[in-house]
């Protein structure tokens, strides 16, 4: 899972609302373009219908539409970096690590209920209505979201379980701390790397650092929990 290192649902969640927000302005690509092509390769061999189950984690079924959310964000990550998401090794590549995703996401959030966390629905319908704000009318917003394969009810889902992350981390993950020695090595590593003619000062950078490497070891935390539910989880695959 470590090969694509970022915290589960909140980024998921975003890249969904983020979708919508791209489809509703974005014109269609032409079809005729390389990256057109290149998408429709990638769409034909890695995304699923999206109705169909493609995982099931302690009896919780996964639809393909989490899926191929999860799969197009892991493929423009891919892109950003310059790589060809349509060859072999890299579509595998996607399938595995968006599998590894939804159900290292799946685990948190069940894990979250087992303990005791609970989403607040007033924030849920705060989080909606802001959602809907962002669009000129209900039905350009459903529009949207029927191009990125959910519904209003989907979205509801995803936001109760960003709080359910959001509160189960603060609360049941604990991240190793930041030393004043690792701020320092890492500043070092980046001056040292910098093709700037005028390194920013360390008291400058140190706190962006500090912060930086705080987030790293709270996903490393996350991911070791996750090794550790995967170890006792019923998981089955259906793709």
């Amino acid at each position: 899972m470590k090969k694509w290192s970022f915290v589960l649902t909140p980024f998921f969640l975003a890249f969904v609302l983020g979708a919508c927000s791209d489809n509703e302005e974005t014109p269609a690509e032409d079809p005729g373009t390389e990256e057109a092509t290149e998408q429709k390769a990638v769409t034909d061999s890695v995304e699923q219908p999206t109705d169909a189950v493609v995982v099931t984690v302690n009896g919780e079924e996964i639809n393909g539409n989490v899926f191929n959310s999860v799969a197009r964000q892991l493929t423009a990550s891919l892109e950003t970096k310059g790589q060809k998401a349509d060859s072999t090794e890299n579509i595998t590549l996607i399938k595995e690590q968006a599998l590894a995703v939804i159900v290292g996401n799946k685990l948190i959030i069940q894990d979250a209920l087992a303990n005791g966390h609970e989403a607040d629905e007033e924030i849920v319908e705060s989080r909606i209505e802001e959602l809907k704000g962002s669009f000129e009318d209900e039905e350009a917003m459903n529009a949207s979201l029927e191009k990125a394969d959910f519904t209003l009810d989907d979205m509801r889902v995803q936001i109760r379980e960003q709080l359910l992350y959001e509160s189960y981390v603060a609360e049941n993950i604990e991240a190793a701390e930041v030393t004043d020695e690792e701020v320092q090595e890492a500043y070092d590593g980046f001056a040292e790397a910098s093709t700037e003619e005028e390194t920013p000062a360390f008291e400058e950078m140190a706190p962006i650092i500090r912060q930086s490497l705080e987030q790293q070891n709270v996903s490393d935390a996350v991911y070791d929990r996750i090794d550790e539910l995967k170890a006792e989880a019923d998981i089955e695959t259906h793709i």
